[in-house]
């Protein structure tokens, strides 16, 4: 879909990419980009390996390339010979001196927001990562990384099972591009006036690597990182992936830690054999095996590999890709639990139904079928997929293992603690054939959107499958619009709002409303729920800034909402169930649901959910009724999901066991902790799971008069994001808007007051609430009659008012989504829409 513009954008080249390498070997890596045909085409693995470093090379802020060669010191499988295309990965900047020798590589590659969490361990295994320093220990902390869920997926624990890889690269890529492409305009290297090439940021590859806070792009720089901006957003677009769905790509990257393996049997897939070697990897952990064969778990490179991952994450959920059927196949798959049920069965099944509903099926190929690998495949011993989900709470079926192969690996290594492996690990047999045609592998054009048609197949569908997987490892929250403003902005990737005490209050979305008037003092919030299946119950809680406390973290780990601020929520603000509109309700379904989404909008619109029908759309009332101009507000969405999956199945296994896994407890258990290697799940108190806060500035309605949104040109309102009712009343502007810009509107409305807990009263309700507001709005009037209405605006505004020229000042250090106005756009044509800006 093309958002409504009144000019047209002009069609821009994406970014540009450049894969250089340190010449080490005979072998140089390839400088261009990969060449991709419409239809998906099964990579062997030298071109694996060429798209993952080209993938590393082109989006470095959002992933690295590594292998547990480098990472763990694991042996590589394999003779001379095996795996020689490996030299291009030894030749590449990425490499570590150990990166050659006889024997193939275990690639890994994690999807991760670098920039927004510089400090997690896993961004620091790249070197060429410069690290942001942090001031202190407690900041670093702040940062909330261990709370980011780790999402594992793997490609081919069979070698001779093809269908894995390419779907988790092709995927990858997807994501990346869009969370490259949301990240633009970083509007923190926004220059100055007095910016020049000396004091500039080196730009890499399109990617800033920042390293140092302070550094500004060129004009010329800012000018073409609009220009990128813009034409990445309509490149993926003409694509089939619109704006909405790539704000929804680029929430998985900067909201999850995805660790792929693409061919954990990297020997396997480099010579098309099911083994590696002479040993089958999927027989090859330490659950539920034969008693006295202690020698025969972790004989395999492949088992150890996704053993290390492990063991250095904490992972929720997990997709394991293999061939030679369709179906997927969930717990149990041992024999000691034949014919029983898996504790946390029914969510199991929700979430292997939403895989299937979401991948679809194609002409000659049904969705795929759903059950128990017990059930719908055969059990094994020593399988991947129970040995994930059990190994932390099952002791009594897992064995120290003590291969000789390899020269050996430490019994220790698979002794695990209580948090490791509870995990929903699913297999997914891909196709019937282990290599199917490439006629039945699907096209790149509208690559999320689900269908059972020709442009469907293998590897389109489990690109979505995968992306359901990384989705539902957790739920969120977040608020879509202010009356019939709908937000241009998700989550932005590379900005983390933990990294600072005040980033919550300095950089959430701002928007102006105005205040009470003759007809309603009521201003409609929208918001949407996802990573659930059934939403149980959801509403808006609001109240004054000023009444929470200045960080909204937990000081010592980063942890959203604090305690504190969880606290002040409830007993100071209010909280309205989207019942208060008419038709309104307080549950409903994700799109992953069996049933769709709901509530939804109606049909017939030109909207995303409207075309679509994907996120279910809920809608309330907020009172900014006798508040005065400049009076701030927080506004929170929240929501309980999935309490159904708390119910353990009548046949289950181990008898009388309830939820075992991390995905379920999550959200089940307000009392729940796991940790490991630094990672950490917390249950959430009563169950709330919280959005980030936007801003609601209240203002007066006389602000925006003589504001015509018919003619934005002439009213100086070009590139705004702003609503309007049938009458041609403004009724919410989006003030801070990355694509938002004018000077002389930044000197027509209410902007926030400093935040002062003396000022306004710390509850917007309540009788003592009421008297105060009463007292301070008979002030308001008072100072209206006396002072004159420019004077009075300036006065509102004043303490943190941001013009054009306030943003060449020196001193000023606009935030990521202070206002781009319309100077130093060059020959970027500006744009004006009263919904949306793609």
């Amino acid at each position: 879909m093309v958002p409504p513009s009144s000019v047209s954008l002009p069609l821009l080249l994406l970014l540009l990419f450049n894969i250089t390498a340190a010449a080490t070997s005979s072998a140089a890596v390839n400088e261009d980009p990969p060449q991709k045909e419409e239809r998906y085409e099964i990579l062997p693995s030298p071109a694996l390996l060429h798209r993952l470093l080209y993938l590393s090379k082109a989006y470095p802020n959002f992933c690295t390339l590594t292998t547990t060669q480098e990472w763990f010191g694991l042996p590589r499988a394999g003779e001379e010979g095996d795996c020689s295309f490996d030299d291009m990965y030894a030749a590449s900047a990425a490499a570590a001196a150990t990166a050659s020798g006889k024997g193939c590589n275990n690639y890994v590659l994690i999807i991760h927001d670098k920039e927004a969490y510089p400090n997690d361990p896993d961004v620091q295994l790249d070197a060429n990562f410069p690290l942001q320093q942090q001031q202190d220990e407690q900041q670093q902390e702040e940062a909330g990384w261990k709370f980011i869920p780790d999402v594992f997926l793997s490609g081919s624990v069979h070698g001779n099972e093809r269908v894995g890889p390419t779907s988790l690269v092709e995927m990858s890529e997807l994501l990346l591009e869009s969370a490259s492409c949301e990240s633009l305009p970083r509007m923190k290297l926004k220059p100055t006036s007095n910016t020049n090439d000396d004091d500039a940021a080196a730009d890499t590859n399109g990617q800033q690597m920042l390293l140092n806070n302070n550094k500004k792009l060129t004009q010329e720089q800012w000018n073409q990182e609009l220009s990128n901006a813009l034409s990445c957003r309509q490149s993926l677009t003409d694509r089939g992936i619109p704006s909405p769905l790539r704000q929804w790509l680029a929430r998985l990257v900067s909201t999850r830690r995805t660790v792929i393996i693409p061919t954990a049997n990297a020997l396997g897939y480099s010579r098309n054999k099911r083994e590696e070697g002479k040993i089958d990897p999927n027989r090859d952990f330490p659950f539920d095996i034969e008693q006295y064969h202690e020698s025969e778990c972790m004989q395999t490179i492949a088992g150890r590999s996704i053993n290390e991952l492990w063991r250095s994450h904490l992972f929720q959920i997990g997709l394991t890709f293999h061939g030679g059927m369709e179906v997927i196949g969930y717990e149990w798959g041992a024999p000691t639990y034949l014919n029983l049920d898996a504790p946390d069965a029914l969510a199991q099944e929700q979430i292997a139904q939403a895989y299937s509903r979401y991948s679809n099926g194609f002409p000659g190929h049904v969705a795929y079928d759903y059950g128990t690998m017990n059930d719908k495949v055969y059990y094994v011993r020593g399988g991947m997929e129970d040995w994930a989900f059990a190994g932390s709470w099952d002791p009594d079926r897992v064995v120290q293992c003590t291969p000789t192969t390899y020269g050996g690996y430490p019994p220790e290594k698979t002794i695990y603690n209580n948090s490791t492996l509870r995990a929903f690990n699913m297999l997914i047999e891909t196709s019937d054939k282990k290599e199917p045609s490439r006629e039945d592998l699907g096209s790149r054009h509208d690559p999320l959107i689900s269908t059972n048609g020709r442009t469907n197949g293998h590897v389109a569908r489990n690109i979505r499958l995968a992306l359901v997987a990384i989705d539902v490892v957790e739920p969120y929250v977040s608020i879509r619009g202010v009356e019939e403003l709908i937000f241009q902005d998700d989550v932005v990737p590379t900005i983390n709002l933990k990294r600072s005490s005040t980033s919550y209050y300095d950089d959430a979305k701002l928007v102006w409303v105005p205040g009470s008037d003759k007809k309603s003092s009521l201003r409609k919030i929208t918001w949407t729920v996802g990573g659930a299946m059934t939403i149980d119950s959801t509403e808006i809680v609001y109240g004054l800034w000023d009444a929470l406390p200045t960080q909204l973290v937990e000081s010592t780990s980063g942890y959203f909402p604090s305690i504190e601020t969880r606290n002040v929520i409830n007993t100071n603000f209010q909280s309205v169930q989207p019942s208060n509109i008419e038709g309104g309700t307080s549950s409903g379904r994700s799109r992953w649901h069996v049933d769709g989404a709901y509530p939804a909008e109606p049909e017939g619109g030109d909207t995303y959910e409207q075309i679509y029908n994907y996120d279910p759309v809920f809608k309330a009332y907020i009172d900014v009724g006798n508040l005065p101009p400049g009076t701030a507000i927080a506004v929170f969405a929240r929501a309980k999901v999935d309490k159904d999956w708390s119910k353990s199945a009548a046949n289950v296994g181990p008898v009388g066991f309830g939820p075992a896994s991390h995905i379920v407890n999550a959200r089940t258990n307000p009392t729940y902790f796991a940790s490991n290697a630094g990672k950490v799940i917390h249950g959430r108190e009563y169950g709330w799971w919280y959005s980030d806060p936007i801003t609601v500035v209240v203002g007066d309605a006389k602000e925006t008069e003589g504001w015509d949104i018919n003619d934005p040109m002439a009213s100086g309102l070009t590139h705004f994001s702003l609503s309007s009712n049938a009458l041609g009343i403004v009724t919410a502007v989006h003030m801070n808007a990355r694509f938002a810009g004018s000077a002389g509107f930044a000197d027509t409305l209410s902007r926030p007051h400093p935040r002062s807990s003396s000022r306004t009263p710390s509850r917007i309700s309540g009788a003592a609430g009421a008297l105060v507001v009463m007292l301070l709005m008979a002030i308001g009037i008072l100072v209206r009659l006396v002072l004159p209405r420019r004077r009075r605006r300036s006065t509102y505004r004043q303490p943190v008012a941001v013009s054009a020229d306030d943003e060449d000042d020196d001193d000023y250090d606009p935030s990521y989504r202070d206002n781009v106005g319309n100077e130093g756009l060059g020959d970027v044509e500006a744009t004006f829409t009263t919904s949306r800006i793609d």
